[in-house]
């Protein structure tokens, strides 16, 4: 038994495992690339190091611990699942589309990720109002809008 936290919260944090181990790794990932390739960094490795860190990594905490916490029904397990792998497989095809200049794969990566920012979007539709939830929403059109501007330049490059 885990006197830690309550039942209630362990259930939410349990809730959103997948998202923060796969943020904490992205965030390791990058600080690892960005140790590796310092003495000769170039720009798609420094942008790759940037997106693993922020998108890959904060956000999806960001995101994964805020539906979590956020509504007072939680979304179901498949319907975190559905999230987790369009945010992750979108991101990866974002990533992967980038280093091989294939605007193609970043457009299909693009759409699975803004797919999975409306689902995140729906998770916490019925929670109610508030400051951390304004701030949520917030985050949410930042990087879908992100999203859309690298879009944008990968079509423009």
């Amino acid at each position: 038994m885990n006197n830690l936290f309550p039942p209630a919260l362990l259930e939410r944090l349990t809730a959103a495992r997948w998202f923060v181990a796969t943020a904490l790794l992205a965030m390791i990932a990058g600080g690892l690339i960005a140790a590796v390739t310092a003495h000769a960094p170039t720009r798609l490795v420094v942008w790759m190091v940037a997106y693993l860190v922020l998108v890959v990594g904060v956000a999806q905490m960001v995101l994964g611990l805020g539906q979590a916490l956020l509504p007072q029904r939680l979304p179901s397990s498949s319907w975190r699942v559905g999230e987790w792998l369009l945010f992750n497989v979108g991101n990866a095809g974002v990533i992967v589309g980038t280093l091989l200049g294939a605007a193609a794969l970043v457009s299909l990566g693009t759409v699975l990720f803004i797919i999975a920012l409306v689902l995140f979007f729906l998770g916490v539709a019925r929670a109610q109002g508030g400051w951390l939830l304004r701030v949520y929403q917030g985050l949410l059109a930042i990087v879908c809008i992100g999203a859309l501007v690298g879009l944008l330049l990968s079509w423009l490059h």
